[in-house]
């Protein structure tokens, strides 16, 4: 028989957030219990309330990523000339980011994704912070920022549509796609592959968003857009 490895304060602690992660994914808050996230972590349940006072304190500390991830993206866009070509790459990458996992974060995403369509069918909570900490942080800030000088360089028409409402539609856009999507296959059966859904989609969001003719043949260059992605990844 196998010696059993015992884990310090720390490892321990990882150990049980890795274990509810998936379950809360899968349930929901209020569908999972001690008991479930105990049995999973291999521990008991008076061990679990001694690393977290209640599954309240577990389920925040599960909601990490998505704070960590931003975080991440942000060092590698601050690099990019504020402009149009940045407000096209930052939507670009958006789609792709929600569409298909972020490399080396795919188990990350995944339940990410899964623990924010769970919270609209609860109370909403986790999904709440999610887009507040996208409106309040440097990520939304950068967007206005490139989307300002893309209509100081005349690359965006005038719509009765606010700036905020414009880029949000582009996001539960590429949100309610990534929901088709959510289980592999998607229900939908749409005629192209999930790359060329992705470009046609972007295509779609930067029309809505007010990009003219002339700005999307010069900006709108998916060859390109790719390449800036392939470079951001490399530096997360």
């Amino acid at each position: 028989m196998g010696k059993k490895i015992r884990l310090n304060g720390e490892e321990r602690r990882v150990s049980i957030v890795e274990s509810a992660r998936p379950l809360f994914a899968a349930k929901g808050f209020y569908g999972t219990s001690v008991r479930d996230i105990a049995r999973a972590a291999k521990v008991s349940e008076a061990l679990l309330y001694r690393h977290f006072p209640s599954k309240d304190a577990l389920y925040k500390e599960v909601q990490i990523y998505p704070e960590k991830i931003q975080l991440q993206f942000l060092n590698g866009l601050k690099k990019i000339e504020p402009g149009t070509e940045r407000l096209v790459f930052i939507v670009y990458l958006g789609f792709h980011q929600i569409l298909l996992e972020v490399p080396g974060h795919e188990e990350d995403q995944k339940i990410h994704e899964r623990l924010l369509f769970q919270s609209f069918l609860e109370d909403g909570s986790y999904a709440r912070k999610i887009f507040k900490m996208l409106q309040k942080g440097n990520w939304f800030k950068i967007l206005l920022e490139s989307f300002e000088v893309a209509k100081q360089s005349g690359h965006l028409v005038d719509t009765p549509i606010s700036i905020e409402n414009r880029l949000w539609f582009a996001h539960h856009l590429a949100m309610a796609l990534n929901l088709c999507h959510l289980q592999g296959k998607s229900v939908f059966e749409y005629q192209e592959s999930l790359e060329t859904l992705i470009e046609q989609a972007v295509f779609f969001a930067l029309r809505g968003i007010g990009l003219t003719d002339a700005a999307m043949k010069t900006f709108f260059r998916p060859k390109r857009l790719r390449q800036i992605m392939q470079q951001l990844y490399k530096n997360l």
